[in-house]
């Protein structure tokens, strides 16, 4: 018996090896170059590229906190490739614990601390500007969905203001009880007669609700520029309200309202294109010379295959998207730099979502678009390939699922081009179109004939 189990596993063992060397390739996105050898290929698609606005995109999830933001951008940018873009903050900062030793104090003062995220650095960051904070006059419902698109009512009086120069990259020395070292923020002092209302209520100090209610947060926005957008991590133990008391003649102490994963925070995004480049490609006809994509709830470009079924009856074993980006004549590499990663998306009824090329990839590096991993499963991160002037850069993507799906029928003929983490990014990238004779996009696809 022991004997006859021995052979059946051989047996099965060499079918299985036998099925696996004459079966197609299979697909994927790994292939080595000799494999790709045995293949068909074509890359001369007819395709056509159009720009598009985005609407809006989700910010705050009422049953979701994983769809939230992680970089929340603050500035104004203007410029003529593609206009002017405002980035403001919606923040509530919250009791962490009940505050009542805060209760017959004497308040200091009121200090707002936002830690610089770098990633969230645009425009010129070596300019003075100012940094302003409102109190909010609404209070949101953390259980609903908001969006870019979103504002709150805010008072008109300045709760607090701070001119400065960024320094995004320097620590900063606090005095207080005993000098500490901190990682780099912003420090914006307030005004502190709000919190002197607040600690004449204990039960302001007790019931979060009723502390909410009556504080419904911060607004806070950056004037005085027109060249320049930071990017804050509110959730990180450096950011928060800190309240400096002390009771008589007592050494000073501090209390620090957080800001929390499940309360609002958002940014309001707007985009104004009147007279750039991008105002411009915003047409119904299909782009020749440049192509956009930009984060923030920027605009996104969209490509259309018009002949794709003119390759028959194939089994589609890999597919490759290769895209070029520069700078236009009036355009400033230095300040804007390009996206560093760039993804594929598809349209549902209410939002675009990621390919199943771009789930895969990040499911298999754990969410690590910088590793290997993702840049061997799907790639889209941004490579020179030319010095210049101007510079050439270049995005290449597996869109083997989705480019199935289309051909299959079964999805829409429409693929979507995106930064990845849109919403949380500032870059832009300018494509070139399919008119330049040497670096058009080219859509790559790998095949077997059946």
């Amino acid at each position: 018996m022991a004997l006859y189990r021995r052979f059946l596993f051989v047996l099965t063992l060499f079918v299985l090896i036998l099925a696996a060397c004459t079966r197609p390739v299979l697909i994927g996105s790994d292939f080595l170059d000799d494999e790709k050898a045995f293949l068909n290929f074509s890359d001369t698609f007819d395709i056509s590229y159009f720009v598009e606005e985005t609407d809006s995109i989700l910010e705050h999830s009422g049953n979701n906190v994983s769809k939230q933001l992680s970089i929340f951008l603050c500035g104004i940018v203007n410029e003529p490739v593609f206009g002017k873009v405002t980035a403001e903050i919606y923040a509530q900062p919250i009791l962490p614990t009940i505050a009542t030793e805060l209760f017959g104090s004497t308040i200091d003062s009121v200090v707002l601390l936002l830690r610089y995220d770098t990633l969230g650095n645009y425009g010129s960051i070596s300019e003075p500007i100012t940094m302003e904070v409102y109190q909010m006059m609404e209070l949101p419902d953390i259980t609903k969905d908001y969006y870019s698109n979103q504002r709150f009512l805010t008072s008109p009086d300045l709760m607090g203001s701070v001119i400065m120069i960024p320094r995004p990259y320097d620590s900063v020395t606090v005095y207080a009880n005993d000098t500490a070292i901190v990682a780099p923020h912003i420090r914006i002092p307030l005004q502190k007669q709000f919190m002197e209302e607040i600690i004449m209520n204990d039960t302001l100090l007790e019931n979060l609700d009723s502390f909410l209610n009556h504080f419904n947060g911060l607004h806070i926005k950056m004037t005085n520029t027109e060249n320049t957008m930071l990017g804050f991590n509110l959730l990180n133990a450096v950011s928060g309200l800190s309240i400096y008391y002390s009771f008589g003649d007592t050494i000073h102490e501090e209390f620090k309202l957080l800001f929390s994963p499940s309360f609002v925070k958002l940014v309001n995004m707007e985009h104004d294109y009147t007279g750039s480049m991008v105002g411009d490609a915003l047409s119904p006809d299909p782009e020749i010379d440049y192509c956009f994509v930009q984060g923030l709830s920027g605009v996104t470009t969209k490509m259309m295959i018009n002949n794709i079924q003119d390759l028959g009856n194939v089994i589609i074993n890999q597919a490759e998207i290769e895209f070029y980006c520069t700078f236009p004549g009036m355009d400033n590499p230095a300040l804007y730099p390009p996206c560093p990663f760039i993804i594929s998306q598809y349209k549902t009824d209410t939002s675009l979502v990621n390919s199943m090329d771009v789930a895969v990839a990040l499911f298999r590096s754990t969410g690590n678009y910088h590793s290997l991993t993702y840049e061997t499963l799907f790639g889209g991160n941004l490579e020179k390939v030319e010095e210049g002037p101007p510079v050439i850069y270049k995005y290449n993507m597996k869109v083997t699922n989705q480019i199935k799906d289309i051909y299959d029928g079964k999805k829409e003929n429409i693929i979507y081009f995106n930064p990845i983490d849109k919403g949380n990014m500032p870059n832009r990238s300018v494509l070139i179109g399919p008119g330049d004779p040497v670096y058009h996009p080219r859509l790559k696809i790998y095949y077997t004939g059946i």
